[in-house]
């Protein structure tokens, strides 16, 4: 039975709250509306492995801005998926094996990916062989994908390999968050939305304030 392991964080205690601590082996992706929210959460995440003298290795393969910049503490490995998949995914896993147990790791967004190969199956096999390696050697990763971009080819099979995942959403200057899935942990409120405040995520009770929030976002459904 996997045990939750009170070292390990996001770098924000009210996330660490909400889905009730981190497994060693857990791979997080977060369901994003744009980068931006993505980047919120990463930079407690790398900061408190780095202070905490973790092994943290940044993948940067996309075109957007460099997550993490150099200087922080954290090992960057560029990668161009241009060179075609066997050789990119060959490329990531041997950095993995060479930083060993239980280092964390930060990935860029993972639907340019799919707008490189041209295909979502792609994306999800880059995905669901690199996620079980990551978990046998009990790292701790970050991924992320932009709603409403990629069908279930794409979807279906990362929500079923990862071990959280995680939507998060911007509404009149609020971020909320919605666990869609925390593998082996549960609490009375972990799946409900949560409202950021600055300083904790409090679960959303107010039935307008929810049916306000799902009315205003994009259909997801792409077959």
């Amino acid at each position: 039975m996997a045990i939750i392991d009170r070292s390990l964080t996001t770098g924000l205690t009210a996330l660490d709250r909400v889905v009730r601590g981190l497994i060693p082996g857990d791979n997080i992706v977060w369901r994003v509306d744009t980068l931006e929210s993505y980047k919120f959460f990463v930079e407690p995440f790398y900061k408190s492995a780095v202070q905490s003298g973790r092994t943290v290795v940044y993948f940067h393969f996309t075109r957007h801005e460099q997550l993490i910049q150099e200087g922080q503490g954290v090992e960057i490995h560029e990668f161009d998926p241009e060179i075609g998949f066997e050789d990119f995914i060959s490329g990531i896993h041997s950095v993995i094996e060479a930083a060993g147990r239980g280092a964390f790791y930060v990935f860029d967004c993972l639907s340019d990916l799919a707008t490189e190969w041209y295909s979502d199956g792609m994306l999800a096999n880059f995905f669901m062989l690199t996620c079980p390696y990551l978990y046998d050697l009990e790292t701790i990763a970050y991924f992320a994908l932009l709603k409403d971009h990629h069908s279930t080819h794409a979807t279906d099979p990362i929500e079923r390999t990862t071990q959280l995942l995680l939507d998060l959403y911007r509404h009149n200057g609020t971020i909320y968050l919605h666990p869609l899935k925390v593998q082996q942990r549960h609490s009375s409120t972990m799946y409900m939305i949560h409202a950021w405040d600055g300083t904790a995520f409090n679960p959303v009770t107010e039935s307008y304030t929810i049916a306000e929030l799902m009315s205003d976002l994009p259909w997801t459904g792409l077959e």
